[in-house]
């Protein structure tokens, strides 16, 4: 049988989790063995909230139904999450190993952080001289940062070297942005610059290099550049940058080993660094052979980045321009179908059951809700680059059935979600583009404020629907007022002349209303509105225009789709008579009715056929004072 490994990662350390997945690969390969790579991001927003909103996406994950885990638990820098994780996985009693960060009960694999950055110290002191160093770091509070400045402080003073505090760096954070700003300030402001540079990652390296470019410090004549990962453009640069390589590939291979061969015993394992020579402190470059090629996929990744943001922003179109929901699926699966370069050949986009639903939320801002619920619905789903029929499966199954096969997989599973709403997730095989340049990253959160901005925009359309049938509404008769003849009966009348349909129009006026007003109070008064109103909504088409035009006066708008001569002023005062004969009024209460028919031809406006309508009734109300 098919073993199943789960996999928790944060992905933001691109280069580290695209290496331990390599090495994660070569360990399945031809195992019989499923990697399930659950895949979250944590960010700040806008507001300051640091959301970790995407760590839900670790709910979807049964530990009793996967033969062992590993959990990248220096990554997810969240202690309750982790925490959380670690019972879960305790108590299904699975074989599990935590990389780099230890966590109680759990074995753990570490990266020796520690040994390729004391190499590469004793080779600048002993091979270079070199006894004046800076150190820079991010605020980050990582063991790998914590490791690296260790072995930095270790070898100063197993030199007799001094440690110069104020020449320990610490800046916003370990990216290139901030090292640019932190050491383009530093050389403004004419301070003293060690003749060695050491930095908790390439990153902050590359930063240094560039200011210095700008600012005519020769590297490595005036200053030698020490950075650590040995990243992709690490070797691209010039002059090539000195660095520290974790075996991280290694790293991945042993923990898929491991957790398959596992003890109840817990361990703990180290894969040694190990420095790499290059031009930025003073060597020639060792082997460098792949170094074109590496140029020429940079500029590939130049491009697909280009590709990817054009794909990003077509699927945001599609939210904004979707009239409705069911417009909205069939533009998104028909779009994606077409073009899934990103997504790969092989991919489902899962949404939780109740989510069609949630489009027409009209709440001002969605509940928390982290759950995935029992079911959940493709929108999109798309095998060997064919589209298949959407289709509901339980949560608990993952991945639709037709994307499992008998060779080894990895299957990537990335939350949908905005703020603190978990929509659904993504799920690809054998894809890992998506955790490249962190393109998985923009590609959830564009998904899901794209979400929120369909649901905003239907929410706004149906409070101004609302604002609309308010503001043309009068309140007591149900019917429009005067502000909705002007708004839609007239647009009404003038469309049933554009289609050549007859225009039929009711007056309808209440019999001796000042009577009643003046003996009976007006509430009476309101109360033969409303049932003369009533009368007339439940005898003529529900689609005809019916307005009350004045205190005692009600307008009936229609054509003749749907109008076969019937007489509409008899029908009125019967259904008129009818209720008021169950009422005991104190009082009769009856109406006046007078009808005029407009051919498609006709130039009157609307006002002067309902002049000519008003003008019936009249005869008929003379008729009724008579008698009465």
């Amino acid at each position: 049988m098919k073993k199943k490994i789960a996999v928790l990662i944060c992905g933001w350390s691109t280069y580290f989790i695209k290496d331990f997945i390599a090495g994660m690969s070569r360990a399945i390969k031809d195992n019989n063995i499923d990697l399930y790579i659950f895949n979250a991001y944590n960010y700040t927003e806008y507001s300051g909230f640091l959301n970790y909103t995407g760590f839900s996406i670790f709910s979807l994950i049964h530990y009793e139904d996967f033969d062992g885990v590993i959990i990248l638990s220096d990554l997810i820098e969240n202690i309750r999450i982790l925490e959380k994780e670690r019972q879960k996985i305790l108590k299904a009693g699975i074989p599990a190993i935590a990389i780099n960060k230890a966590l109680n009960g759990l074995s753990c694999i570490r990266v020796d952080n520690y040994t390729g950055l004391y190499e590469m110290m004793e080779h600048l002191i002993k091979n270079h001289g070199i006894t004046d160093f800076g150190f820079i770091s991010g605020k980050e509070t990582s063991v790998d940062i914590a490791e690296r400045y260790k072995a930095y402080r270790t070898a100063l003073t197993d030199n007799q070297i001094k440690i110069e505090i104020n020449q320990t760096y610490s800046i916003k954070a370990c990216d290139y942005h901030s090292a640019y700003n932190f050491f383009s300030e530093k050389v403004k402001s004419g301070e003293h610059i060690p003749q060695a540079i050491v930095c908790a990652n390439d990153l902050i390296a590359l930063a240094v290099e560039k200011v210095a470019s700008e600012n005519g410090i020769k590297i490595p004549e005036q200053l030698k550049v020490i950075g650590y990962d040995d990243c992709s453009f690490a070797s691209c640069v010039n002059p090539g940058l000195s660095t520290v390589k974790n075996n991280i590939e290694q790293v991945g291979f042993e923990a898929v080993n491991r957790v398959l061969n596992g003890d109840s015993e817990t361990h703990h394992f180290k894969i040694k660094s190990k420095p790499v020579f290059r031009e930025s402190c003073g060597c020639t470059a060792q082997n460098e052979a792949n170094k074109d090629k590496t140029l020429l996929n940079f500029l590939d990744e130049g491009q697909k980045k280009e590709e990817f943001d054009t794909h990003m922003e077509l699927l945001s179109e599609i939210f904004m321009e979707a009239v409705d929901v069911f417009t909205l699926l069939t533009n998104i699966e028909a779009y994606i179908a077409k073009s899934h370069t990103f997504e790969g050949s092989d991919f489902c986009i899962f949404m939780k059951s109740d989510w069609t639903s949630v489009l027409i939320n009209s709440a001002e801002k969605l509940p928390q809700n982290l759950s995935y619920g029992e079911q959940v619905q493709s929108i999109c789903s798309i095998q060997g680059g064919i589209k298949y029929p959407r289709e509901m499966i339980s949560t608990r199954e993952l991945i639709p059935s037709k994307m499992k096969t008998d060779e080894s997989n990895i299957f990537l599973f990335i939350p949908i979600f905005n703020h603190s709403y978990v929509h659904g997730y993504f799920v690809c095989k054998n894809n890992l583009s998506m955790i490249e340049n962190h393109y998985g990253y923009v590609w959830t959160r564009t998904m899901g404020t794209s979400i929120e901005h369909f649901r905003k925009k239907n929410m706004y359309k149906q409070m101004s629907n609302e604002y609309q049938r308010l503001s043309t509404r009068d309140a007591l008769s149900g019917m429009l007022n005067r502000a909705g003849f002007e708004r839609l009966v007239k647009p009404f009348y003038a469309q049933n002349k554009k289609n050549g349909l007859t225009t039929v129009i009711f007056f309808v006026d209440i019999n001796k209303m000042k009577t009643i007003n003046d003996n009976f109070g007006h509430l009476h008064g309101d109360l033969a509105v409303k049932t003369v109103s009533a009368s007339v909504l439940e005898v003529v088409p529900k689609n005809w225009m019916c307005v009350r035009y004045g205190g005692d006066e009600f307008l009936v708008v229609g054509n003749s789709r749907n109008y076969n001569g019937e007489d509409y002023c008899q029908k009125i005062k019967e259904r008129l008579a009818a209720k008021t004969a169950v009422m005991k009024l104190p009082y009769l209460l009856s109406a006046s009715v007078g009808s005029y028919t407009v051919p498609a031809n006709s130039e009157l406006t609307l006002e002067q056929a309902v002049e000519n309508a008003d003008s019936s009734m009249y005869y008929q109300k003379q008729s009724f004072h008579k008698a009465n």
